[in-house]
């Protein structure tokens, strides 16, 4: 079988449009050889399982200027957590400026809004929505938790190769650009959301974690901030802690029961907190999902820690 005439450097190791490709002197037939993918109608790409970004340089090679990738879709390209409806959904969402109408094409969900300044930038050659932005968006596609999820991770960033964090925004951008927009029809949903989001949070499954001791009317929760000794030494940093009263709150994915590291590291750590009187109170997934218990649990050690409240959760203390 005859191998495939090579493509210019060009257009071998990225998307393009087949215009452009014709332009350049590719015949049809080799725009037609099995060799190539075409993500979109007019659109060729040298990869048969191409990635999300793939995929969106592919329409952004044929698509107008003044469009760029949005909602869902650029929360993916960010790395947010996202739920599995969308992290599998196959579309693509691309916004455009009114008076523009928003793009029609297989695969593609078209949006308009109203003209904004620096409403995408550039990332790697691809026009993509801002952070701030991509998560108000999202507003019309999840719920509370899972916008607030979005929102911890966004305020949390990008982790480095050395181990260190790059956010993607903070708390007073989101708060600017919801100001900006304020007449939207999300906006009930997202004045809520940030008032949740935190700095700092590792999981989704800490965000779950910390809204559900909320709703439960415990005491004011910090995220991730050190334990110190007397000498100023740091002895652990919680998921949660409760301030005032020498309590953490952990949750414990199954990588703590699988990895011998992180279950003896956990063991270390407990015992510096035991030199100052420090409780740590893991939670697991099920009590996620029946947090009954767990809530008695964290109720009964505040109150042993001197807390004269008590958890709000319906039917906590359900009495004959």
């Amino acid at each position: 079988m005859p191998h495939a005439a090579p493509l210019p450097d060009d257009f071998r190791n990225a998307p393009f449009s087949v215009a452009d490709a014709r332009r350049a002197g590719v015949s049809r037939s080799r725009l037609r050889a099995s060799d190539l993918h075409a993500p979109f109608y007019g659109t060729r790409l040298a990869s048969s399982a191409p990635t999300l970004r793939q995929r969106c340089l592919a329409w952004q090679s044929i698509a107008p200027a003044e469009s760029y990738i949005s909602h869902s879709t650029a929360a993916l390209l960010y790395g947010c957590p996202l739920p599995r409806r969308l992290e599998r959904a196959a579309d693509i969402h691309v916004t455009v400026a009114r008076p523009l109408r928003p793009p029609r094409a297989r695969g593609i969900v078209g949006h308009s809004t109203a003209p904004r300044t620096q409403a995408w930038h550039g990332s790697r050659g691809l026009r993509m929505c801002t952070a701030e932005q991509t998560w108000l968006d999202l507003a019309t596609q999840l719920n509370l938790l899972e916008l607030v999820a979005a929102g911890d991770y966004l305020l949390r960033g990008f982790r480095e190769p050395d181990g260190t964090r790059r956010p993607f925004t903070t708390r007073q951008r989101l708060r600017e650009a919801a100001s900006a927009h304020s007449g939207r029809r999300q906006r009930a949903l997202i004045a809520e959301a940030l008032d949740a989001v935190r700095e700092r949070v590792d999981s989704p499954k800490e965000t779950e974690l910390r809204l559900l001791l909320q709703k439960a009317g415990f005491p004011e929760l910090i995220v991730n901030e050190p334990v110190r000794d007397d000498n100023g030494r740091v002895l652990a940093c919680p998921d949660l802690r409760v301030r005032g009263f020498h309590l953490g709150i952990e949750y414990k994915g199954f990588v703590h029961a699988t990895s011998h590291d992180a279950w003896e590291n956990d063991i270390r750590r407990q015992r510096k907190l035991d030199e100052v009187d420090w409780k740590t109170i893991d939670v697991m997934r099920g009590d996620l999902v029946q947090p009954h218990h767990i809530l008695l649990v964290i109720e009964r050690e505040l109150q042993k820690r001197g807390w004269t409240g008590r958890s709000t959760w319906p039917s906590l203390h359900y009495e004959p």
